[in-house]
């Protein structure tokens, strides 16, 4: 579903896939495994690109991959990078602020709030997320992590549309004392705050409705037959935006259909 118009078209974005190919080409971190690949860098690299922001907030850095991307994007915006570890990071920005608190612990009033956007990959619940920006008065957000029902580990705005509420069901620990200690919390009833269960709903579709100027999903580069999970990806289970590409017609489109599979419905929301 879509609310709402984004500053750029479909034909915006197929125009600038050849000179993201490379730009990928020559990103810092060839093994980004557990975090953001072309199908995610490519578009929040092309809408920085176009919404051309003062300051970005990254929630989330991971390996630093997407700090870079980042500078490439907007090279003249101030970066505010947050991470649980930042010990990890292997590529860290001297343009950049690093922050190892959650973001809704930091003061963030230098800021202008619509002069900001604001990326979350951090796996968190998205819909107390934007009720938290919307207190903080900033407007523009990504999410990343924005999984279809029954996928995910978190709340996503997708979710919240498909009334479909959150049960998170971790793996199962490999040992048998992490197994028991994990079936002893569930039947307390003990859980991660993070991972609380959230029944369907049409009341969170409805807050944000009243709240979103814009709600957009990026269109997959690729979009191929199996999910990430091994099902169909089909409409009814994994509703998705056009692919821009549907085959491989040129040599730098190839990176983009490897990696087509590891898609995340990542959205772009404008609040009011």
């Amino acid at each position: 579903m879509t609310i709402g118009q984004v500053p750029w078209t479909r034909e915006d974005m197929i125009s600038k896939l050849e000179e993201f190919s490379s730009l990928y080409g020559n990103r810092p971190i060839k093994d980004n495994k557990g975090g953001m690949l072309s199908p995610h860098m490519f578009s929040v690299w092309f809408a920085l690109q176009s919404l051309n922001p003062k300051a970005i907030v990254e929630s989330g850095v991971w390996l630093g991959q997407g700090t870079w991307f980042f500078e490439k994007a907007c090279p003249d915006a101030k970066l505010y990078c947050i991470d649980l570890n930042l010990d990890r990071i292997q590529y860290k920005s001297a343009r950049a602020e690093y922050f190892d608190r959650d973001f809704s612990a930091i003061d963030w009033s230098q800021l202008s709030k619509d002069e900001t956007l604001l990326f979350f990959d951090d796996h968190q619940n998205a819909f107390e997320r934007v009720k938290t920006v919307k207190s903080f008065g900033f407007k523009h957000i990504i999410f990343e992590d924005n999984y279809p029902p029954l996928r995910g580990d978190c709340y996503s705005l997708k979710k919240v549309f498909m009334h479909s509420g959150f049960k998170f069901n971790p793996p199962c620990p490999k040992s048998i004392k992490a197994r028991l200690k994990q079936r002893a919390r569930a039947l307390l009833g003990m859980t991660d705050s993070g991972y609380r269960e959230i029944p369907p709903n049409e009341i969170d579709a409805k807050y944000l409705r009243e709240n979103l100027e814009v709600y957009y999903e990026f269109p997959p580069i690729f979009k191929t037959e199996y999910t990430r999970w091994g099902d169909l990806w089909d409409d009814e289970n994994y509703p998705t935006p056009e692919p821009l590409l549907n085959s491989v017609e040129k040599e730098y489109q190839k990176k983009y259909m490897d990696e087509a599979v590891f898609y995340t419905w990542m959205c772009y929301i404008k609040l009011f």
